[in-house]
């Protein structure tokens, strides 16, 4: 009688679990909801999204200032060698920003050997001396970084790879809660949740 009962639960569960409305939630929406409960969004739910976590995040804390931190081009140039085109913004003072280009070459073996420029090529580069290293290239991947300072006490970063979000964190200034989001490629979406 106990194995009819047994089996009958392992055939018919999930069918009661479903009348009953309860459906799978993964860790990492659990740990999303754990630091930031006001993020909550059922779509979410069974897997999360980072396109659709970071509008959620910019329709509950609104941008007041978003800043490009590093851009990174992955191209083959013209000479099918594989490159990357770095772009890194530095906030000096409260207005200024400076703009440095690095040019750096990728071996076969994955080994980065940074390339000599100029001075006027490497410091605020101007958008021809970016197309010149370009032309002709073909990218294959085009990384974003941004650092998002948010009403409500909260910042956040992200990166983005073409429209994909790769990463993305979410903390408060107080530092009492933190979550870090990833795109992993072997595991899918990890969040974590920090919180004191």
């Amino acid at each position: 009688m106990h194995k009819i009962v047994v089996s009958l639960l392992f055939v018919f569960g999930p069918h009661f679990a479903g009348a009953q409305g309860i459906k799978p939630v993964s860790v990492s929406y659990e740990n999303l909801m754990r630091c930031f409960p006001e993020l909550q969004d059922e779509k979410l739910s069974f897997k999360v999204d980072l396109n659709r976590l970071k509008d959620i995040m910019d329709e509950k804390f609104v941008t007041s200032q978003s800043q490009l931190r590093q851009r990174k081009i992955h191209y083959l140039n013209a000479d099918k060698e594989l490159m990357n085109l770095i772009l890194r913004t530095k906030f000096a003072g409260a207005k200024k920003v400076e703009t440095e280009l690095i040019l750096q070459q990728v071996d076969e073996k994955g080994v980065i050997t940074d390339i000599k420029l100029t001075n006027n090529q490497r410091l605020n580069p101007n958008q021809d001396t970016i197309n010149n290293f370009l032309l002709n290239g073909v990218i294959k991947s085009d990384e974003y970084s941004y650092n998002d300072t948010k009403l409500n006490n909260v910042i956040s970063t992200y990166r983005r790879n073409f429209k994909e979000i790769q990463e993305i964190d979410l903390n408060d200034r107080e530092g009492k809660r933190s979550v870090h989001c990833e795109n992993q490629k072997d595991l899918g979406i990890i969040c974590t949740c920090s919180k004191k």
